[in-house]
């Protein structure tokens, strides 16, 4: 009788696993669906910055080697690097959006040096020197765009 109660729980237990693990599996395709419906749509990055040279015009500013290096750089810190770090930003727009807008508009040198500025104006001690100045409501930070420095460039 023993026996016999043994084999009938084995048999029980062996029927119940293989009813849910039946079960879930059939779960489990539909997630497995589910996941490559989500995957399958291309949905951009809505954080993703272009190449600073992407729509330039003149193939010798495309291959400058000089160009090449700055760019990259900058496009590698844009795309993985800033999305960690740049949450703590003064400004808008983003510092490294500001290079960017700096170097297309006054050359490299020029961009080169108005980005250092900015970055050295963008910290915890300017912030309190800029109590007086009213931020953006939308995005809580101070406006510090590209063409504030327009009347730079005459001077250069």
């Amino acid at each position: 009788m023993k026996r016999s109660i043994t084999w009938r729980s084995v048999s029980l237990i062996v029927l119940s696993l293989g009813i849910n693990s039946y079960a879930q599996h059939i779960d489990f395709m539909t997630d497995l669906e589910i996941i490559n419906k989500n995957l399958s749509e291309k949905v951009p990055d809505p954080y993703r910055r272009p190449y600073i040279y992407k729509d330039e015009a003149s193939v010798l500013k495309k291959i400058n080697p000089v160009n090449i290096v700055f760019g990259g750089t900058l496009f590698v810190y844009q795309n993985l690097l800033s999305k960690q770090i740049s949450a703590g930003c003064l400004y808008t727009p983003s510092c490294s959006e500001f290079s960017k807008n700096a170097i297309r508009e006054y050359g490299l040198v020029k961009g080169i040096i108005l980005s250092d500025d900015r970055i050295h104006r963008c910290n915890g001690f300017v912030a309190r020197d800029l109590k007086k100045h009213k931020p953006d409501p939308i995005t809580n930070r101070y406006q510090d765009p590209v063409s504030k420095y327009k009347s730079l460039k005459k001077r250069w």
